[in-house]
């Protein structure tokens, strides 16, 4: 028993100290396909750290795939012998001779392995390949930034049981698959073949010479040639690269000064909100920019610079920006809305809008326009018109009129008003019914209490006082369109005017800091995402306007007349 117990612990010190005396290394297959990938086994003959190998020298050539590690211990006779093995899966990336370097595992080194790589094409055309896979490129030569479409075919002669495909590798590009798989049969050299086709877009972010690698698949076949076992069936590890492609990317022209965009189409459009001939000064107006480019992404879009007269207020929400996919292509867009506020009725012009960019067909520079628009817009609702005097025979003197034209009189006869007599006959039955409405009123006021009315409306004004409690009310609520409402009528008595618009006020109290609070009001109304705004900086800056009526009113000989008289 001692004996034993002395052996195996003779044993176990010196596998502790032991070190591996040999390191080889060795391929499965030589020569291999260009597109085909092949195992490097690398062993130690002791227990070794799975670090101790590292792989990486072999980036250069070969796709590198995953690498298992494995140990194995045996006693026979208590004779212990340990092993490490590595094993790693490499593609190579294009035909020719190479070398796989010795490699240091624990202090010592490998032999290194000469390897010969022949292209597809020199395979033997008798034997068919049951897996490969295709690269094209849609163009060999593409402007900075200009989309590329890049087409991936796997070909698959046996079942497959599992896999996965990655995409191409480009340094410095923006890479991303469009469309969904499309999957459909072909017969290639008398061999059915299940074809699996997948699409990317390539969008290259710097100029020069580049080669895209191809995309790397790893699956599992189902072998026939290997007996199953139940239900389950025996499947073989496949590993298969595409052909790399060279693509030359120019730089921007050195002539070009506007904002890169490269493209074979792009489009402005805009949209109006509402009826165009219902346009009314202090309403706002919705005006809706799309830009749309074909073969480029949302951030590659620039905003849209849209100019406005003097006249109005704008109101800009915040721009929306996206990137879809369409018949194997990109499509980009951007939407820009803005809240137009006319102060003045009449004729309201809004300049056009250019945006520049590069048609990559014609190699030129090109613009897309919105024409110059005129919006005609009507006086506001609440605003008081002058009535036109009433046509009386009283004001028409008739008396001849005498004219001399070549010392000849000529006598006009005088103007006849002549009374229809259907018309008293109306009156008189309107007459009625006004009276049955006074009495309608009368009693239905006296039997029914009216309802409150937060917003003063032109049927039911309100006094001076009942307009200042409304708007103390609306500003504690923070209530901005019960401010807007009544905000101009109670500035118009504080300034000493019958009847003046929100921006006419504002012009005539010359509050910069006010203006700018009612504007983020108004911009809280008309913004789409509703941001919340509060009435109490606005209430503040209000109280020395009120307190100091007399004062205000002293001033109003700057403010511009209404309706100015015609010559």
């Amino acid at each position: 028993m001692k004996s034993l117990l002395f052996s195996i612990s003779l044993l176990l010190s010196a596998s502790v100290i032991a070190q591996p005396s040999e390191v080889t290394a060795s391929v499965d297959k030589n020569p291999v396909m260009a597109d085909e990938s092949f195992n490097l086994t690398v062993t130690a003959n002791d227990d070794v750290d799975r670090s101790a190998f590292d792989p990486s020298a072999l980036l250069q050539d070969f796709v590198v795939g995953r690498t298992s590690v494995s140990s194995q211990t045996q006693m026979i006779n208590f004779n212990t012998t340990r092993t490490t093995t590595w094993n790693t899966v490499l593609i190579p990336r294009k035909p020719g001779r190479f070398t796989i370097p010795a490699f240091t595992v624990d202090g010592q080194q490998t032999q290194a392995i000469a390897l010969m790589v022949v292209p597809v094409s020199a395979s033997n055309s008798s034997q068919s390949r049951d897996i490969y896979i295709t690269t094209e490129l849609d163009t060999k030569e593409a402007y900075l930034q200009q989309q590329l479409r890049y087409t991936v075919k796997l070909f698959l002669a046996k079942d497959l049981q599992r896999g996965s495909l990655a995409n191409p590798t480009l340094a410095n590009a923006d890479i991303r698959q469009i469309g969904k798989d499309k999957e459909y049969n072909e017969i290639v050299e008398g061999r059915r073949y299940r074809i699996i086709e997948r699409n990317f877009a390539i969008v290259p972010q710097q100029s020069g010479t580049f080669t895209i690698e191809g995309p790397l698949f790893e699956g599992e076949v189902i072998d026939n040639t290997r007996q199953s076992f139940g239900f389950f069936n025996r499947s073989t590890p496949v590993n298969r690269v595409g052909a790399n492609q060279q693509i030359t990317v120019l730089p921007i022209p050195a002539n070009y000064a506007e904002h890169w965009l490269p493209s074979d189409f792009v489009q402005l459009n805009e949209e109006w909100q509402g009826d165009a001939s219902q346009y009314h000064v202090g309403e706002p107006i919705t005006r809706t920019l799309t830009l749309t480019a074909i073969g480029v992404v949302d951030e590659q879009l620039p905003a849209i610079n849209s100019q406005y007269p003097e006249n109005v207020k704008t109101y800009p929400d915040q721009a929306e920006t996206a990137t879809v996919e369409k018949d194997n292509n990109l499509v980009a867009q951007r939407k820009e809305s803005v809240a137009i506020i006319p102060s003045e009725a009449g004729n309201l012009v809004i300049p056009e809008v250019r945006i520049p960019w590069f048609n990559i067909l014609t190699k030129k520079t090109e613009y897309t326009v919105l024409p110059a628009k005129t919006l005609q817009i009507l006086p506001a609702i609440n605003q008081p018109t002058v009535p036109l005097p009433a046509l009386s025979t009283a004001n028409i003197e008739q008396k001849p009129v005498a004219q001399t034209n070549n010392n000849t009189d000529i006598n006009v006869r005088p103007i006849q008003v002549v009374a229809n007599s259907f018309w008293p006959w109306v009156s008189a039955v309107l007459g009625i019914l006004w009276v049955f409405t006074l009495l309608a009123w009368y009693w239905h006021s006296k039997n029914h209490k009216p309802a409150s009315v937060n917003v003063p409306t032109s049927t039911q004004p309100l006094s001076s006082s009942e307009q200042r409690k409304q708007l103390d009310k609306a500003l504690a609520q923070s209530d901005s369109r019960a401010i807007q409402a009544l905000l101009p009528a109670v500035l118009s008595e504080t300034c000493g005017h019958a009847k003046l618009s929100l921006s006419q006020a504002l012009q005539l109290l010359q509050d910069e800091q006010l203006s700018q609070e009612v504007n983020q009001m108004l911009a809280s109304q008309y913004s789409k995402t509703q941001e919340e705004w509060n009435a109490k900086q606005l209430s503040l800056l209000l109280q020395p306007h009120l307190n100091n009526k007399s004062q205000n009113q002293d001033s109003n000989f700057n403010l511009k007349p209404l309706y100015p008289s015609k010559l």
